[in-house]
């Protein structure tokens, strides 16, 4: 096997047992990790373009890094094409959540369930990314 089919295989499994386990978190887990994070963003005076700024450099350069694999993996483009498409749809999702979150102060049901389904959908995403990688 291929290094690159090795760490896409390995960042899939991440993925998908992060997401699971994001997406089977309670609403209380969630509101209580969301104050946590308010909490620890007015301790360090953090200003909202800042805490968005990080954040989407962070996600971006691990879904960069995803699709990176993906594509030295040899995978089909549609399939890399797809994996990308999904990755940007995650991070508007995130950036829309922590600007709710740093203006309104609460996670509201509806972005819990936006949540709820792009966690779920990330899962699907790695299981599927590894079971084509090993078969």
């Amino acid at each position: 096997m291929d290094i690159a089919i090795k760490m896409t295989l390995v960042a899939s499994l991440i993925m998908m047992g992060y997401n699971i386990s994001e997406f089977i978190a309670s609403y209380a887990t969630v509101c209580e990790k969301t104050q946590e994070f308010k909490k620890m963003a007015a301790e360090t005076d953090s200003h909202e373009n800042m805490v968005r700024r990080s954040n989407f450099i962070l996600s971006l350069l691990l879904s960069l890094v995803f699709v990176g694999l993906t594509y030295f993996s040899g995978l089909a483009l549609w399939i890399i094409a797809f994996v990308a498409a999904k990755l940007v749809f995650t991070l508007y999702c995130s950036d829309l959540l922590l600007v709710h979150v740093l203006r309104v102060g609460d996670v509201s049901k509806k972005f819990y369930m936006l949540t709820k389904v792009d966690a779920l959908l990330n899962a699907l995403l790695g299981l599927g990314i590894a079971l084509i990688v090993v078969l």
